[in-house]
């Protein structure tokens, strides 16, 4: 049994946390500990997640294994508060959607510390601060972002992703997985937080031509950046998740619902601002980043 901390208590990590638990000691950490009881549904069924929690300030060890499941605003502040609290030769390992930049965390790690980046399709949603319904599965894949972690890759994945996650894949490109993950976040999360739908909904005709010029437009960026993506891949790749996730919602129209800020610049942003570095333009993909704006500053 190994030791895992969870930074925060969104829906992804709780959905990692109801798994991990199940063989190993888990710790959340929140702002708050005196929420210590956090319950997963799914379906007609209700169970409270076998976890600890506790805080920042009451950790006195050092960690070894810390998942860090933000949002990709909240990376920067995430890595300098969780930092001094690592071991050594932590293992940690980023997830979420759209793109960060993450050379500044390389460039501060120890030596021996090793970053992954994971990606998930499992569909959840926080009906309530301490609860998660499991929406349904969805491929899970693990990377390695430094050299400590390519050496690291197998062991993570033996100690703690080969039970109870399916369908699991560990990665040698990483940065490729990231920005096909980009793209299914482009294809889908921004247009269901302006139409308010399910993400099955992006299925229909009317939505055919948008899906297809903000691919396009981003399969271009990533050729630009050096990223070999296909357009004919990525369409076929973003509809296999509608078609999967049909009846989810993305955390993007559940952030505009509930007035809260989104990942929008970190995904229709994101390639606004990179096409503008090769001196180019992204029209759809910057229409749908300020629309979201508007939406979040109204």
């Amino acid at each position: 049994m190994s030791e895992v901390y969870i930074l925060g208590c969104g829906a992804i990590g709780l959905l990692l946390a109801e798994k991990l638990a199940q063989r190993h000691r888990v710790i959340l950490i929140t702002r708050d500990s005196s929420q210590t009881e956090y319950m997963l549904i799914s379906g007609q069924k209700q169970h409270r997640l076998n976890v600890d929690v506790t805080t920042l300030k009451q950790l006195n060890k050092k960690i070894q294994t810390c998942i860090v499941p933000v949002k990709a605003y909240q990376i920067e502040q995430a890595f300098k508060d969780i930092s001094p609290h690592l071991s050594h030769d932590a293992n940690i390992i980023l997830s979420h959607n759209g793109m960060y930049d993450l050379a500044d965390i390389q460039a501060n790690l120890k030596s021996k510390q090793a970053l992954f980046f994971l990606s998930t399709a499992m569909g959840g949603m926080k009906p309530a601060p301490n609860t998660v319904i499991f929406k349904g599965p969805g491929l899970t894949q693990l990377g390695a972002c430094n050299l400590p972690a390519q050496d690291n890759l197998n062991d993570i994945y033996q100690v703690l992703f080969s039970h109870h996650f399916d369908p699991f894949e560990t990665i040698d490109d990483i940065n490729l997985i990231r920005w096909q993950k980009l793209c299914v976040n482009i294809a889908i999360n921004p247009l269901t937080a302006i139409e308010q739908c399910h993400n099955g909904a992006l299925r229909a005709p009317k939505y055919a031509k948008q899906v297809l010029n903000l691919l396009n437009e981003a399969c271009v960026i990533a050729n630009l950046e050096g990223v070999k993506l296909k357009l004919n891949e990525e369409l076929v790749r973003a509809y296999k998740v509608m078609t999967l996730t049909a009846n989810n919602t993305s955390s993007m129209a559940q952030d505009v619902k509930l007035k809260r800020r989104s990942e929008i610049d970190a995904i229709c942003g994101f390639i606004s601002l990179t096409a503008q570095k090769h001196g180019h333009h992204a029209d759809i993909n910057d229409k749908l980043w300020q629309q979201i704006k508007q939406k979040e500053q109204a």
